[in-house]
């Protein structure tokens, strides 16, 4: 730096301890009234004499007297920090418009803000270029126009009250040899303004300086630990401990990037430290880390709470700045055998091949990144509740805070609620983006089917309720599942259906094989093969799948899938039940269509992909009542619904022995499937989740 002032809050008392300094000149910020509005703002004044001081200090109340003086005794100044709000101040358009009137110069860049407003502050300015301008405001308002410019220009300024960040920001005037020259290229507006990167870093800094000084001398800092403080809060520069503390970190951090690289990183030894030896003690040390580690968030989400205030204060002015959509698919299960991962699977193919803006992020040991895809390293590994095989990571919040940002994200679609999708509606609150959460699977149910108690159950849907309202968008798969949310409390508006087609081309009758069953199993080619497709849980309606089967002796009943009830169900299994275990793309379709029937007992499904699958591939099928597996089912036309497990045995009865009526079914389930594109129907889905179109269902 080549001159330096500090402009404390209404004192000069600071400065004048350097003032004997012949770089330094004095420098104030005051906290000044508009009268009328009963408003605050701040004015950065700089070069000014003690005896200014006191008459400045006696101007505050008065915003048009205060800036007079300014003018008559050429004061170089700055309107501090323009668009935010200081105690309490409604900051609006037509108070912006007086700050037009009063002030050549406005500070554009504050070092603890956040780097997003600068642009909207200096399109404001250069809309009210030239004197006709200022005039008609001077009309409008009527108020005497202060200014000895045409043309505001910028400064810009550090705003650090604990002196980690000190120039960073900047402001220069060029050619300016003494101090003199300096402010008079600032009252002349002869400025250029810069600074190394913004955020919420140097507001970490300033409160945790500020709050670790305070403590220090009330000497609540225990000796041992000082060293190490001292070197993160900047009080020392013993670079031993710098080596010693980056070194077991393993962290290479900027001194002004420590303290935020620490907290970011500090939960991962924390826990690990607590897996090797569990007790209150390591556990109230991950407590306190993990509060540690969401200050930074918490500081971000700030920020940006009043950059969003600001920039709807933007539009008032036509300033939109708007950026264009770049979605964050985020899902817990990606590589997985289930309909949400194939789900995922198959929007990072849309995106890849369509150059649509999504980018699927994912957190599993087991997934390396690729085009369109992110692998977030995780902490832990979490298993799922009633899916103990899919295991979920657990990244760091901070770097998916920090991936959103830098990767210029707009907003971020939760596919999952498991850790990572609670994670990215945190962060995407935090950076106040657009969230959206697709409903998937229906946990509550699930929950209750486990473990048989109702109140585990409500409070899963209070979850899923709580996410809703803190989405902008909540898509369901059913308009059973629509016709739920709303009855529970979610806005009719803000519950969409997405429909998901079928893949006609994998799945079709044509894939049929009569050897295919009797190859693998004991069956005749005289017997009927029923199917059933998914996965092996309890609350599949398994139970009821080995009713049915236990009523037709004489037929074959296949179940494909893999799952936690398997041992079980093949426990007490009759003998012409088979289990293949998983199965996937040809070998799944030749399944289907080498089949007879497809029987599917789940009460839980909040959409029933399978279903489609079997329709497509010309099965006739039998479903529940109960979810939402039955919504493309036209009774005794492509299929029957069933209630109870009776019902399940009567209606495969008819089939059974109807072959005629089981063909003609046949035939439509596969044209009703194949009047289902999944492609379309997936992009329609991606489109609406990022703002860009409508659900063909809700445009119909």
């Amino acid at each position: 730096m080549s001159f330096v002032t500090i402009t404390d809050h209404n004192t000069i008392q600071g400065v004048l301890e350097l003032a004997h300094m012949e770089d330094v000149f004095l420098g104030c910020e005051y906290t000044v009234q508009i009268p009328e509005d009963k408003a605050k703002v701040h004015v950065l004044v700089y070069g000014l004499r003690e005896q200014d001081h006191e008459e400045l200090m006696k101007l505050r109340e008065n915003i048009y007297d205060f800036v007079k003086y300014l003018k008559l005794n050429r004061l170089a100044h700055s309107l501090a920090h323009p668009l935010y709000s200081v105690q309490g101040t409604n900051v609006n358009k037509m108070l912006v418009e007086k700050f037009v009137l009063l002030f050549d110069n406005w500070e554009v860049v504050n070092g603890t803000r956040g780097d997003d407003i600068r642009y909207i502050e200096e399109t404001i300015a250069r809309n009210y270029d030239g004197w006709d301008k200022i005039h008609f405001l001077a009309e409008k308002h009527k108020i005497e126009p202060q200014r000895i410019r045409e043309r505001i220009t910028f400064t810009a300024g550090s705003d650090d009250h604990g002196g980690m960040d000190v120039g960073r920001t900047w402001t220069e005037v060029e050619n300016a040899r003494t101090k003199e020259e300096f402010l008079k290229g600032l009252w002349d507006g002869r400025t250029q303004v810069g600074t190394e990167k913004l955020g919420e870093g140097r507001l970490l800094n300033m409160v945790c300086r500020v709050g670790y000084d305070f403590l220090k001398s009330k000497n609540r800092i225990p000796s041992e630990a000082r060293p190490v403080m001292d070197y993160i809060f900047m009080h020392s520069d013993n670079p031993a401990v710098g080596f010693l503390l980056k070194s077991f970190l393993g962290i290479k951090s900027q001194r002004h990037d420590l303290l935020r690289d620490i907290l970011k990183v500090l939960p991962h030894f924390v826990l690990d430290r607590f897996l090797k030896s569990p007790s209150p003690q390591t556990l109230g040390e991950l407590c306190l880390s993990l509060m540690a580690h969401s200050l930074p968030a918490f500081l971000k989400y700030a920020q940006k709470r009043e950059e969003s205030r600001i920039k709807e204060l933007g539009r008032a002015f036509g300033i939109t700045n708007g950026r264009q959509p770049k979605v964050a698919y985020i899902t817990d299960t990606y590589h997985h055998i289930n309909g949400v991962a194939r789900s995922a699977r198959l929007i990072r193919q849309i995106a890849l091949e369509e150059d649509m803006p999504f980018t699927v992020i994912v957190s599993n040991h087991k997934v390396g990144e690729e085009e369109k895809l992110i692998n977030l390293k995780p902490i832990v590994e979490i298993p799922t509740p009633f899916y103990e095989e899919l295991k979920m990571g657990l990244p760091n919040l901070l770097e998916l805070i920090d991936l959103l940002e830098e990767e210029g994200f707009t907003q971020v679609h939760l596919a999952t609620p498991g850790p990572l999708g609670i994670l990215g509606l945190i962060a995407g609150k935090v950076l106040n983006l657009r969230v959206t959460f697709a409903f998937h699977t229906d946990l509550p149910a699930y929950a209750r089917t486990y473990t048989g108690d109702p109140q585990v159950e409500e409070l899963f849907w209070k979850a899923f309720l709580l996410i809703g309202d803190l989405s902008d968008k909540f898509f369901v798969p059913s308009e059973y599942y629509r016709k739920l949310f709303v009855n529970k409390g979610l806005s009719y508006g803000k519950v969409s259906v997405f429909k998901r087609g079928v893949d006609t081309e994998l799945f079709s009758p044509y894939k049929r094989e009569e050897n295919f069953w009797s190859k693998r199993f004991d069956i005749k080619k005289h017997q009927k093969v029923i199917l059933y497709v998914g996965r092996v849980s309890k609350e599949k309606g398994l139970d009821n799948f080995l009713y049915v089967a236990r009523c037709f002796p004489e037929d074959a009943f296949v179940i494909v899938g893999d799952g936690p009830y398997r041992a079980e169900i093949e426990a007490k299994r009759p003998n012409n039940v088979y289990f293949t275990g998983y199965m996937v793309g040809e070998e799944l379709a030749k399944a289907y269509a080498s089949s007879d029937v497809f029987l599917f007992p789940s009460e839980t499904e909040t959409y029933g992909q399978v279903v489609l699958e079997a329709m497509a591939s010309g099965l006739p099928v039998v479903v529940s009542s109960r979810g939402a597996s039955h919504e493309h089912v036209e009774e005794g036309v492509n299929g029957f619904i069933a209630t109870k497990p009776e019902d399940f045995v009567e209606k495969l009865s008819i089939l059974l022995e109807n072959e005629s009526l089981r063909k003609n079914m046949a035939q439509e389930a596969y044209y009703r499937a194949k009047s289902l594109d999944m492609r379309k129907s997936y992009i329609d889905y991606m489109l609406s989740i990022a703002g860009l179109g409508r659900l063909v269902h809700e445009a119909n």
